[in-house]
């Protein structure tokens, strides 16, 4: 019983010290200067830095992971422990087009400088960094959601609805359907398949891309800048 009051203590202060880092004030540059916390042994940086022979172009020039972070994926459709795209047996392996913006959203998430205004550190699964919310730019999503719409899964939110073990999988007697059979619109995919990481918004509003014209500066600063602005005076 006395182990059992440290432990249920030990948890209370655990989520009290949580709650109190994520309600520390931060400033605009603390926003701007935050990488996000991947759950892939040496993957993630504190800072961004240039990555130049990193696998992913858009973020070679200031990126927050490090080379070869999603390298496995491009092989395997497996992202190193975290998940399995292909996780429906006797399936096909995603198709060459949605394979490819698979991997543009993971390297945005995992390699983006620019999420810090939605980066959420306190998150079930402490392993996990989660957005809340970020703003996706309507056409970014339905480029994702025309790629992938014909694939197939068991859960319609990879995050809430898969079991945790070694990697994500289908929980038993659960069935495998077409995306476009779990999911409404675009928006319904974009904003429900990583439990609400992103926020599907018209584009003539400020939002974010996966990927961007390497050759002009990135469009994703500017938004991410006016999010940091606005939440540091929250």
């Amino acid at each position: 019983m006395i182990m059992k009051t440290i432990l249920i203590l030990s948890l209370v202060l655990l989520n009290i010290q949580v709650l109190v880092e994520a309600d520390e004030p931060k400033t605009a540059d603390d926003y701007m200067n935050m990488c996000i916390t991947l759950p892939v042994e040496g993957a993630s940086k504190t800072e961004a830095s240039p990555e130049p022979d990193l696998e992913c172009p858009s973020f070679r020039e200031k990126s927050c992971c490090n080379t070869n972070a999603t390298a496995d994926f491009l092989k395997t459709h497996v992202w190193e422990s975290v998940i399995n795209f292909d996780h429906c047996p006797g399936k096909p392996r995603l198709s060459p087009d949605c394979a490819r913006l698979m991997h543009q959203e993971m390297c945005f998430y995992a390699c983006s400088p620019n999420l810090g205004p939605w980066i959420v550190k306190a998150y079930a699964h402490p392993d996990l960094d989660h957005l809340n919310h970020a703003p996706l730019c309507a056409s970014q999503c339905e480029e994702w959601w025309n790629a992938c719409k014909e694939e197939y899964t068991c859960h319609k939110d990879w995050i809430t609805d898969m079991v945790w073990g070694k990697l994500h999988s289908c929980k038993k007697d659960a069935v495998c359907k077409k995306y476009k059979e779990f999911y409404s619109s675009a928006a319904d995919f974009c904003s429900t398949i990583w439990h609400g990481d992103y926020k599907v918004v018209p584009d003539s509003e400020p939002c974010l891309v996966f990927t961007f014209d390497t050759s002009k500066s990135n469009p994703n600063t500017a938004v991410a800048q006016a999010a940091a602005e606005k939440k540091a005076t929250e």
